[in-house]
């Protein structure tokens, strides 16, 4: 009887790297972690070694095979995906030439500054989205005029998913996921944009060859196969930008689907037909062909509830919730806003700060819990409004990450989205999505998005309760013209040093 075949799926996330193994249809057989760390070398900055991202990927790659005693030629596809908009400077030995500056890195403010000046018109319209210093091209920019001979030396740049499949394949490539993220990238087109490139001044060769997500970029090189366990020339495909390869997971793979990450922080991406544009949201490739995803990222998600576990000084989530579910609908008129680390979507503030509003002699600590819980909710309904401006439609919220464990939070983030929200049942995120999009590049499955929909189960679905939904209407309104009112006053607190009266 012939061994079983395997897909391979590896993400490079942020602070660890993970990989499983599964079969064409989703079932995993194993799974494995390794973790690395970041770099602070000045206040803003936020760099990795990319050697640690390969170390990383060999280990958990190497893992797996192991842990599941699978034979070399049983896995027949191997799919990467990554944190975006990680600028890693490759020679043309394929040598780093500095550390990776990292999604979390703000230094180059004043170079996104410019580009909104000079070329913001023109990459709303290209490119979808108002530059930023968490992108790729402001970074770029930053290393030209601030490390101009290493920048000289630069033969590609390449983001954490491109460098791992460079060093898998010898191959230079971005995926269209990824690609679509920088500044610089035409959503229509699905290509990079000349004109954009020649507006940012970067030499043309840092931007490389773009891929579809599911095409085969190349074969494993002998060394690598050695080094993890499978036989040489196994087809590496393209892969993905994390977040896309994790709504891939989720089943997001309709227009109106949205994927909600619930963790430390919060992200919501609703999947459209077309690419659309705004300047406060984020619009980029879904991994799935002519699918995009709109929406944001909410700092400080989880984190808001976490800071109000530990300032009222309570041991767990399990009473954070339980002391909540005390306080009825609408926390007695009392607003929060989850600004407690400036915001990204859609305000894009890192003045704004967080606030309770409308305190009585009447609030307590049941209203200040809810309150919490509340807010990052109204945080999520603020993105969906903000796309739907611009012709994004939700009609079910596919949700995954620790929050989901409360009942009384899901049913909060769907009484104030008015959206079904489906807490899906043991999804691995992204390394599931790379496998499906492996699975589809060599023909063991017809379709990765129908396939994913299919292994994507529900654990549990809350329905949006009408009367609750009436509520939470008017407090939204009063919610969004909030930040308005103390945009300035933000500005002006940021302003002052810490000492300042």
């Amino acid at each position: 009887m012939p061994a079983e075949r395997l897909l391979l799926g590896v993400d490079i996330g942020t602070t660890n790297a993970k990989a499983l193994l599964a079969t064409p249809d989703g079932r995993v057989v194993a799974q494995a972690t390794a973790s690395y760390g970041l770099s602070t070398p000045q206040p803003g900055w936020v760099e990795q070694d990319p050697a640690d991202w390969w170390r990383g990927a060999v280990e958990v790659m190497r893992a797996v095979v192991q842990q599941a005693g699978a034979q070399p030629d049983q896995v027949v596809a191997i799919g990467i995906s990554g944190q975006g908009c990680a600028a890693t400077l490759i020679d043309r030995r394929g040598n780093v030439l500095r550390p990776g500056i990292i999604w979390m890195d703000a230094r180059s403010e004043a170079q996104a500054e410019r580009m909104r000046q000079s070329a913001g018109e023109r990459i709303l319209r290209i490119n979808g989205k108002q530059p930023a210093p968490y992108n790729y091209d402001p970074k770029l920019i930053w290393l030209r005029e601030h490390e101009p001979e290493t920048f000289a030396r630069a033969w590609h740049s390449l983001t954490t998913t491109g460098y791992i499949n460079f060093r898998l394949t010898g191959e230079p490539v971005m995926n269209v996921s990824d690609a679509s993220i920088p500044f610089a990238f035409d959503q229509r087109a699905c290509d990079w944009s000349e004109e954009l490139i020649a507006a940012f001044d970067v030499p043309r060769g840092l931007y490389p060859p773009v891929a579809p997500s599911q095409q085969i970029i190349g074969g494993l090189l002998p060394d690598v196969a050695q080094a993890v366990g499978l036989k040489p020339d196994t087809p590496v495909i393209a892969g993905g930008e994390d977040t896309s390869a994790a709504g891939l997971a989720a089943g997001a793979v309709e227009p109106g689907q949205a994927m909600l990450s619930l963790g430390t922080g919060g992200s919501i991406y609703i999947v459209t037909a077309t690419p659309l544009a705004h300047p406060q949201l984020l619009i980029f490739a879904h991994v799935l062909e002519q699918k995009w995803f709109a929406g944001g990222t909410i700092v400080a998600f989880g984190a808001s509830l976490a800071w109000g576990r530990d300032l009222l000084r309570h041991h767990n989530f399990e009473q954070m919730t339980a002391l909540a579910a005390q306080s009825e609908p609408g926390a007695q008129g009392l607003i929060f806003l989850p600004y407690l680390s400036g915001e990204l979507q859609p305000i894009n503030d890192g003045n704004a700060r967080g606030v309770f509003f409308g305190l009585s002699l009447n609030t307590g600590q049941a209203e200040l819990v809810r309150a919490i819980m509340e807010g990052v909710a109204f945080a999520m309904a603020h993105n969906i409004l903000v796309a739907e401006e611009v012709g994004a439609t939700v009609s079910e919220l596919h949700a995954v990450g620790g929050p989901t464990r409360s009942p009384l939070w899901c049913q909060i983030i769907a009484d104030i989205t008015g959206r079904p929200l489906i807490v899906l049942k043991d999804n691995p995120g992204a390394p599931l999505g790379d496998v499906f999009l492996a699975a589809a590049a060599v023909g063991l499955i017809p379709d990765a998005g129908q396939a994913a929909a299919q292994a994507a189960q529900a654990e549990r679905v809350y329905a949006p309760r009408p009367q609750t939904q009436a509520l939470y209407r008017d407090l939204f309104a009063t919610y969004r013209a909030l930040y308005p009112d103390l945009k300035a006053r933000f500005a002006q607190l940021a302003s002052r040093s810490p000492g300042e009266a």
